[in-house]
């Protein structure tokens, strides 16, 4: 019986063939070293393929394929998409001022990472996000050819290469988001090397079409350049569009086109590498070492209290009691309102840190752990947004005593910034998941920063100025030193405190001629400029008069 039972005898025994099939698969090593041939599968098997790409995908990759860091190479797309996008910014980049270059040399290098990248590129449920981020970049890059306001560019690049560095570290929490350019930065080297393999394997494997290719392109520039030179002694208005298409070659010109392609190279490949070897791994949710519940809810309970005893006072100075404030304090309306908004700007930029590190280290294990969190935070929080409702205030009020200038239009949008990140923060403490919340940070400061742009704020704060003049005068100094955004507005200043406002904008738009002579500095093609044309416009069709030494800043208008 125990025989039996432990060694049962089957009733449908397995074909003979399927036996030796097993056998064959489970010795196919040794198999294929013997010189036999008979190990051919049935006819209802398909042949296996002899080929090598028929072993498994796991031992071609370890064998013959790249690490599993490496994106696969593509060659061949790779290496001509970032030669383009080297050749779009050799020629289109001007670093003398922004203007349409930057955004095709924007346009190319995009276009570029996407053929280099190909279906390398894992689609996840964060891309968008991150596509969305790329066309946040090339707005912001596009502003260069919009505004002629170089302060303003400045920035939008700035926050552009934040946001880039961003989208391809691709991580959502605080601390990453700081070092994303760090890790960004880290990672030339490598993107470098995976970019000059691909370059060197076709060098090697087809050095006959690369000679063939370059004897093709230097005859074509020797017949373009001789032709041209035959038509433009031919015809002078064919040679005036050729000089404004080719720039003058000179040392610091040639150094400018390696310069640029060098740097669209550089952002190309690292972008494109970034992409390949980035990962969509969720980053673990890390806290701060947690503290007792009377060792976080002390500190921040008295900083509510502090807070709402200013608000109190606030609440007076917002509705109607401000003179008794200011009386009170010893200073004017005006004073008060420079000497306090600095200090509150302050207090609203530490105030996102407490709540930050509080969010960190409060315990969240029981009902009342978290219930006192979001009072708290979320008391906090409301009332910060009052002293940011107080710093504006003061801030209005010292533009409209003393005008407005570029520095007080840019605190009083980083304080409506700051006013957008509490509004976030309340929302995020509903659920106390505030994972989202540096990230939609950085989109509230690039939206910002393209609503200024949408503002116009050289155009926007000239104007203000002129509204301003008849019961205030007016700085016409200041006013001289903005961006030709502002010549339309400029010239419905009365004279002669128009030509000696747009005096200084007149000299820097003609390259120092005399205006009456017309503009001798004209854009190149790639520095075209919407705001620049559109003060070209306008000082073209009025003549600037003399401007008198004796207007200078705050000029009042004549009685008369």
């Amino acid at each position: 019986m125990f025989v039996h039972t432990a060694f049962p005898k089957p009733d449908n025994p397995p074909p003979t063939r399927h036996r030796s099939a097993s056998r064959v698969t489970a010795s196919e090593g040794n198999l294929m070293s013997l010189p036999v041939t008979t190990a051919t599968p049935p006819p209802s098997e398909p042949p296996e393929p002899s080929s090598p790409a028929s072993s498994s995908p796991e031992s071609s990759s370890h064998e013959s394929g790249p690490p599993e860091s490496t994106p696969a190479p593509r060659p061949r797309a790779a290496i001509t998409a970032t030669a383009g996008a080297a050749i779009v910014a050799a020629v289109a980049l001007s670093w003398d001022r922004p203007g349409i270059g930057w955004l095709l040399t924007a346009l190319a290098v995009a276009a570029a990472v996407v053929v280099s990248a190909g279906s390398g590129f894992a689609w996840s449920g964060r891309t968008a996000v991150r596509a969305g981020e790329a066309v946040a970049v090339v707005a912001l890059i596009a502003v260069g050819a919009v505004r002629a306001a170089e302060w303003l560019f400045v920035l939008c690049m700035f926050a552009a290469g934040v946001v880039g560095c961003v989208a391809l570290a691709d991580r959502w929490s605080a601390g990453s988001l700081v070092a994303a350019p760090l890790r960004v930065v880290g990672s030339v080297p490598a993107a470098l090397r995976w970019l000059l393999k691909d370059a060197i394997r076709i060098r090697v494997q087809d050095r006959g079409t690369a000679r063939r290719t370059t004897i093709a392109g230097l005859v074509a520039v020797a017949l373009l350049a001789v032709f041209g030179f035959l038509l433009a002694e031919a015809d002078a208005a064919f040679a005036e569009v050729l000089s404004v298409l080719i720039p003058s070659v000179d040392g610091s010109t040639s150094v400018q086109w390696l310069g640029s392609a060098a740097a669209a190279v550089v952002v190309t490949a690292v972008a494109a590498y970034g992409l390949l070897t980035g990962t969509t791994v969720p980053e673990p949710g890390s806290r701060l070492g947690l503290v007792r519940r009377v060792e976080w809810a002390l500190p921040v309970g008295g900083l509510v209290a502090l807070f709402a005893g200013f608000v109190a006072v606030q609440a007076t100075v917002l509705f109607g009691g401000g003179e008794h404030v200011a009386k009170t304090a010893g200073l004017t309306y005006a004073e008060y309102a420079r000497a306090g908004f600095w200090q509150l700007l302050v207090v609203t930029g530490l105030t996102v840190i407490v709540v930050g590190v509080a969010a960190q280290i409060a315990p969240r294990a029981t009902v009342s752990d978290r219930v006192l969190l979001r009072t708290l935070l979320g008391l906090l929080s409301a009332l910060t947004l009052v002293i940011v409702a107080s710093a504006l205030s003061r801030m209005a009020a010292y533009e409209q005593a003393y005008g407005f200038t570029r520095q007080r239009l840019l605190v009083t949008v980083g304080e409506l910034w700051l006013g957008v990140l509490f509004l976030l923060i309340l929302v995020a403490g509903i659920k106390l998941r505030g994972r989202w919340v540096p990230r939609a940070a950085l989109a509230a400061a690039v939206g910002a920063l393209i609503g200024l742009a949408v503002l116009n704020p050289d155009a926007f704060i000239a104007q203000q100025n002129v509204n301003r003049f008849e019961k205030h005068g007016i700085d016409v100094y200041y006013l001289s030193t903005l961006s030709a955004d502002a010549v339309p507005a400029l010239q419905k200043l009365p004279e002669p405190y128009r030509s000696c406002a747009l005096a200084a904008i007149t000299n820097e738009l003609t390259g120092g001629s005399a205006p009456s002579s017309g503009s001798n500095r004209r854009d190149a093609w790639q520095e075209w400029n919407l705001g620049r044309a559109t003060a070209r416009a306008h000082l073209d069709d009025d003549a600037l008069g003399p401007c008198s030494a004796a207007y200078g800043r705050y000029d009042l208008p004549d009685a008369d």
